[in-house]
């Protein structure tokens, strides 16, 4: 696995998950989808871009649904 992965929004160095005794347990990054469709994203830009937006669509899609039903 290439361990130097590159965060798709901040590109910044995507550093590895690591356990309570600091040994890696993930090196993979996240999935930056709906703000890109394409590489990997940090944790950081996962928590406060990624996850933030998944949400916001989320809540839209209900709020259509919603309001389509009479």
């Amino acid at each position: 696995m290439n361990y130097n992965l590159i965060c798709c929004i901040c590109h910044k160095d995507i550093e590895p998950d690591r356990d309570k005794n600091g040994d890696i347990y993930y090196h993979g990054g996240h999935n930056p989808s709906p703000i890109s469709e394409d590489g990997w994203c940090c944790k950081s830009c996962n928590e406060s871009i990624v996850t933030p937006a998944r949400l916001t669509e989320m809540r839209l899609s209900m709020a259509m649904k919603q309001g389509g039903q009479s």
